[in-house]
This record gives structure tokens, C-alpha cells and sequence, in this order.
């Protein structure tokens, strides 16, 4: 992926969608990451909520915008975005600091995770996450790998039964569910 690659957006909402995420600046959402000092145990990072960045209804959702932070990896310590996928709507990442990442994207295909070839990631980096779209983000540096992303609510919760309304599926139980570079200590 290169610097500053940019999404196709089609206009009207999913375009105010993407450039109130590019309008967020490093510098505003530092000091709410350095706050978390440990990663959500189902996400895989830590996620700060911007509640103070007005939403934007969209005929998916209304979509939210939020901070993360992926923390530096070890081999006994992997750290990414725990492989997942969202049955409706679209969820772009804007990169906003990295010294080294890997964006991994696949499809759900015959009940187990096709990835497609990893991306290097870097500052300035835009990334779409298609509807369907299994995804995870993977900090190789040795920098904490911050970024913003936006989707609604309810990529944030898990699909169960006591939660069917959740648009979160992790794909680690599936065969082939979490891409066969990361370290195997998950």
C-alpha cells in the first residue's frame, strides 16, 4: 500500500464519512492513546471513542469515529487486530502513525479465511474494509501503530445469540482464520 493511497468513495455521506476521518490529526488523538495502557482482550488494541466527533448517518449505520492503537509485538506477544469480518457496511482505517504494519485482508470463502497478500502500511495510509471483508491490522515496529477508524456501533460487538444485533465475526476458529505469517503463539 502506498503513503497516502485513498479510498473510492461514492459521494454524499460516505464521502463526509472519509474526510472526517482524514481531518483527524495525530496530534488530537496521541494523548487519548497514550492514556490506554492495555488492549481490549477481544478487539486485540486499544480504541479510544471520539464523542466528540459529531457521526454521520449513512444508509448503512450511523458511523462513529474512533482512535486505536495497536501495541508493539513480540513473538510470545503478537499484537494486531483480532481477525474479523462485518456483514454490513464498509470501515475505513486512516494510518496515522506507524514505523513498520501490515494490513491483511481476505474473504470468508468454503468456511475458512482466504487471505489475500499481506500490504506494508504506513503513515497517511487510507484503507477501505469492504462489506464481507475479513480484516486485520498487524504492528511489525517497534513503535506502538495508531490509527482512526469509523464504522456504527455495532462493529464493536460480537454476533451471538445474546447479541444478534452485534456485526462483529472473528474468524481465529475458522480454518485458515488468523493469516499464516503471524507468529503462532495466539
Amino acid at each position: 500500500m502506498t503513503n497516502g493511497q485513498s479510498i473510492e468513495a461514492e459521494g454524499g455521506r460516505s464521502q463526509q464519512v472519509i474526510d472526517r476521518l482524514k481531518s483527524l490529526t495525530y496530534d488530537k488523538v496521541k494523548p487519548l492513546l497514550d492514556a490506554k495502557h492495555e488492549a481490549d482482550p477481544v478487539a486485540g488494541i486499544a480504541i479510544a471513542n471520539l464523542t466528540d466527533i459529531e457521526p454521520v448517518e449513512t444508509d448503512k449505520g450511523v458511523y462513529h469515529f474512533h482512535a486505536a492503537r495497536v501495541f508493539t509485538s513480540t513473538p510470545e506477544t503478537p499484537n494486531f487486530v483480532n481477525p474479523h469480518y462485518h456483514k454490513i457496511g464498509e470501515e475505513p482505517y486512516n494510518i496515522l502513525s506507524s514505523d513498520g504494519g501490515e494490513m491483511n485482508l481476505g474473504f470468508v470463502r468454503n468456511g475458512q479465511v482466504e487471505w489475500d497478500s499481506s500490504r506494508a502500511v504506513a503513515s497517511g495510509d487510507l484503507i477501505n474494509v469492504k462489506e464481507g471483508q475479513v480484516h486485520s491490522l498487524r504492528n511489525t515496529g517497534k513503535e506502538p501503530l495508531d490509527f482512526t477508524f469509523a464504522c456504527p456501533d455495532n462493529h464493536l460487538v460480537d454476533n451471538s445469540l445474546d447479541r444478534p444485533d452485534g456485526d462483529r465475526y472473528l474468524t481465529k476458529n475458522l480454518p485458515n482464520g488468523i493469516p499464516p505469517q503471524y507468529p503462532q503463539a495466539v
